[in-house]
């Protein structure tokens, strides 16, 4: 399997991640909800989203200082840091007005 055809499978593999963990951390009619919880503290939601996604980063740095991590793999950690990116993006879009 060349670079790019791995690429492509694991982007369908995290929209299914992305399913599977909104059944359990969001709502029906809200899949974003856990994450929009920061407003509650007054953070805009996409801020909110790259806060949990730098503590993606900082586990990645973790694993490239030869630390091990106990919790979760790097490539774990690589696939959440992905999808909290696409995430923030689309509570950034919902934010501005920004549909396309």
């Amino acid at each position: 399997m060349n670079g790019s055809e791995m690429f492509h499978q694991e982007l369908e593999g995290l929209g299914k991640l992305h399913d599977s963990k909104q059944a359990d951390y969001g709502r029906p009619n809200d899949p974003f909800a856990n994450v929009r919880a920061s407003e509650e503290f007054g953070i805009d939601p996409w801020i909110g989203c790259m806060i949990r996604a730098n503590d993606k980063m900082r586990r990645i740095q973790t694993h490239a200082k030869g630390n091990s991590l106990k919790h979760e793999s790097v490539e774990d950690s690589f696939r959440d840091l992905a999808v909290y990116s696409l995430i923030a993006l689309c509570l950034y879009r919902e934010q501005h007005g920004i549909t396309s």
